[in-house]
């Protein structure tokens, strides 16, 4: 935000009456979190105390403690006076404080003799500046800002199993797995028989609403039908194993899910620890089909395939 305000016609009672009507407001009501601004940094550290004295004023109870840096406080020229700072929040000691808000202001200072002697004339002006811009970017925002996240709530959607068949996409649960979704040319020497590619992914939806993150995942399930191929005249127990290959990465996407319930997500770090037990699910797919195979020796076992087709039905 970019104001430009004039020094002189400053209404005191005004500024301290609206500050006073928002604090009411939130306690009475409780729909507004309190927030209070703790720290301060930045430029001209010889005008902070002015700073404390005008913006770091204590409210308790508070929700939140902010931070304020300082980024421009100085005069332009003999009749300008620029004012930027940034709020930022503390929720995390791993990822720091977390940028909230910017704000800017010009000050006209025409018919200032001296700038020494307006020092604390302009860092109250600024405090009340940056107070009053500040509360209302707060009534509107407290709830809807990725960085105040309170709560997270997830649920599943059903995965996705589309009615419509899809030409080279089959999605777990839409049919049973046949040799006519296995489209691809053999590959060149291989001493398989066949091979499928399948694969899980999930969409996530998120939307925040009164401090609360909102997260629909849904999982999809896959086989591509022009990446998996097969050899001529193969017996059905052929079919048996690509088709538990296929179950075991259904397995992996619900072992995922698993993650998630058991597990609270963190308001900050909820993207960060989703892919986390991603790849974890999908490193245990990648060891599972591995293990699958060498325990059938590719299915030529048939009393090992038996006993994998029953653990994955």
């Amino acid at each position: 935000m970019f104001t430009t305000i004039w020094a002189k016609p400053i209404s005191k009672k005004h500024l301290a009456i609206g500050a006073f009507c928002f604090l009411f407001q939130s306690y009475v009501w409780g729909q507004i979190p309190t927030y209070q601004f703790q720290t301060l940094s930045g430029v001209n550290p010889a005008t902070h105390p002015y700073f404390q004295k005008y913006l770091f004023k204590r409210k308790n109870p508070t929700d939140f403690m902010l931070q304020v840096r300082l980024k421009a406080f100085d005069f332009e020229s003999k009749d300008a006076f620029k004012f930027q700072a940034e709020v930022y929040v503390v929720r995390d000691s791993i990822l720091g404080p977390q940028l909230l808000y910017t704000y800017k202001s010009q000050f006209n200072t025409q018919g200032f003799k001296t700038k020494s002697d307006h020092w604390e004339d302009m860092a109250k002006l600024s405090s009340q500046s940056l107070q009053t811009q500040f509360d209302q970017w707060w009534k509107n925002n407290w709830d809807i800002d990725p960085k105040l996240i309170q709560e997270i709530r997830v649920t599943f959607l059903p995965d996705y199993v589309p009615h419509s068949m899809d030409r080279d996409t089959l999605y777990f649960g839409q049919k049973n797995l046949d040799w006519n979704d296995f489209t691809a040319k053999p590959y060149p020497g291989s001493r398989f028989a066949a091979q499928i590619f399948s694969n899980f992914e999930y969409h996530a939806t998120p939307r925040i609403e009164g401090a609360i993150l909102y997260l629909p995942i849904q999982v999809k399930v896959y086989m591509l039908r022009s990446h998996s191929w097969k050899k001529e005249n193969l017996p059905d127990r052929a079919l048996d194993h690509e088709s538990t290959h296929f179950k075991i990465t259904q397995q992996a996407a619900q072992q995922f899910k698993a993650q998630i319930q058991q597990k609270k997500l963190r308001p900050l770090w909820y993207e960060s620890e989703l892919q986390w037990w991603f790849l974890d699910a999908y490193r245990w797919m990648n060891s599972k089909q591995k293990m699958y195979d060498e325990a059938t020796q590719h299915g030529i076992y048939e009393a090992e395939q038996v006993k994998w087709n029953d653990k994955f039905k």
